[in-house]
């Protein structure tokens, strides 16, 4: 086979294998965000100890425990300012409680089985499936506090022993529909699902490519490979970028908005590691391609065997 042929046909492949290798890179990433509960976990369970959340989260807590309080019990006119003072009280030491950690993990992972329930569920021209933080267990974490607190008074007698209610949900508007439509993304989820097999072919593509090149055309194709991840985590970096600017959502609370923030800034770290190693690995194969090429001008020629029979 002529040698442009062979290092033509060789170069395709090894471009084949970085665009499967970096898609399995991000595939397995995504996967794992949405199919496994630990990447979340490292993502929102910061926010556990965040001074911003420990300021905010009490006074919806206490609005939402009021509310169902008084909707399913007969509180009377006079008690209801006690209690106003009792659920303050017992929210605003939830945090500091043993148990919050373990109560927060759980909202976090049922918020992560509700978007991945959700998403599987929607069909063409549905509406918009954005990730929501369920804060309904903190929500018995605290009625629970409320209730020893008040055990053996009058006003605890007045209560039932649990409380019952909807979903209390904190909806991030991530992803939004014009970034990233839940059609689009459950697309993407499925092939990313298969990373496995991407990765494989990369391998297989870039030994092939590698195999196929002449002796001079080896050090072209890693330019090649080396200029393809550049692209490739160039790329994907500015796109994820892009999806983590927030769009205007003049309704969101400012819990809401710290939670959407929170989410956003820890996706980009969570991507941006493998765009990092992309770049990384593409100005490797740039310097290493190029060195090669340089030594292989400096060999006598005496030295260099035809590319045909390499």
């Amino acid at each position: 086979m002529d040698a442009m042929i062979r290092n033509t046909l060789a170069a395709v492949l090894v471009v084949l294998a970085v665009l499967g290798g970096g898609a399995a890179m991000l595939g397995a990433h995504a996967a794992a965000l949405v199919d496994t509960p630990g990447p979340l976990q490292r993502i929102l369970g910061p926010l556990a100890t965040d001074p911003e959340l420990a300021q905010l989260l009490p006074d919806r807590l206490g609005e939402e425990l009021s509310q169902r309080i008084t909707a399913q019990s007969a509180v009377p006119q006079l008690a209801a300012g006690p209690l106003q003072r009792a659920v303050a009280t017992s929210v605003g030491a939830l945090l500091d409680e043993p148990g919050f950690g373990t109560a927060w993990e759980a909202t976090i992972e049922a918020s992560r089985a509700d978007f991945t329930a959700r998403l599987e569920a929607a069909g063409p021209g549905a509406e918009q499936v954005t990730v929501r933080l369920d804060i309904a267990p903190l929500l018995g974490s605290g009625y629970n506090a409320l209730l020893a607190s008040l055990q053996g008074s009058a006003l605890g007698n007045l209560l039932p022993a649990e409380i019952q209610g909807p979903p209390v949900l904190l909806d991030t508007g991530w992803p939004q529909a014009d970034q990233l439509t839940t059609h689009t993304l459950n697309s993407w989820l499925t092939v990313a699902r298969g990373w496995g097999w991407m990765a494989a072919g990369a391998v297989l593509a870039a030994v092939a490519g590698m195999v196929l090149g002449t002796r001079t055309g080896r050090p072209w194709l890693l330019l090649a490979g080396g200029g393809t991840a550049l692209v490739l985590g160039a790329a994907a970096r500015a796109w994820f970028t892009s999806l983590g600017a927030p769009g205007a959502q003049t309704s969101a609370t400012e819990l809401e908005s710290l939670v959407t923030n929170r989410l956003l800034e820890s996706l980009a770290g969570e991507f941006g590691s493998v765009t990092t190693t992309l770049l990384s690995c593409g100005i490797a194969a740039l310097l290493l391609g190029a060195g090669w090429a340089w030594w292989q001008t400096r060999r006598p020629a005496d030295r260099q065997e035809p590319d045909a029979g390499a």
